[in-house]
């Protein structure tokens, strides 16, 4: 699920056992530790993750893109077969 950059994902619906929320939990947290910028993030009180987890199940075969800022981060998310997850600081 991580690739060599800790800052960018890649989900497979079908494939994972944890939901889309956790994975982009899981992704922010990693791109807080590899920053200069780290504060105690909770994703789940800027988002509700059993709306991003289902908006992404029930759109799995249609390309769908979701982009949202955080205090410490830039979160993108976007579906094209799998789910590629993007954490870049809130600047970029």
């Amino acid at each position: 699920m991580i690739d060599d950059d800790s800052e960018r994902r890649r989900y497979y619906p079908d494939e994972e056992n944890v939901p889309l929320s956790v994975a982009i939990q899981e992704a922010i947290r990693a791109h807080e530790e590899s920053s200069v910028v780290t504060d105690d993030l909770d994703l789940y009180d800027h988002l509700d993750p059993e709306a991003i987890d289902t908006l992404f199940r029930e759109s799995s075969d249609v390309e769908l893109s979701v982009q949202f800022r955080l205090p410490s981060a830039t979160v993108s998310v976007w579906s094209d077969g799998g789910v590629d997850i993007r954490v870049t600081d809130p600047q970029e």
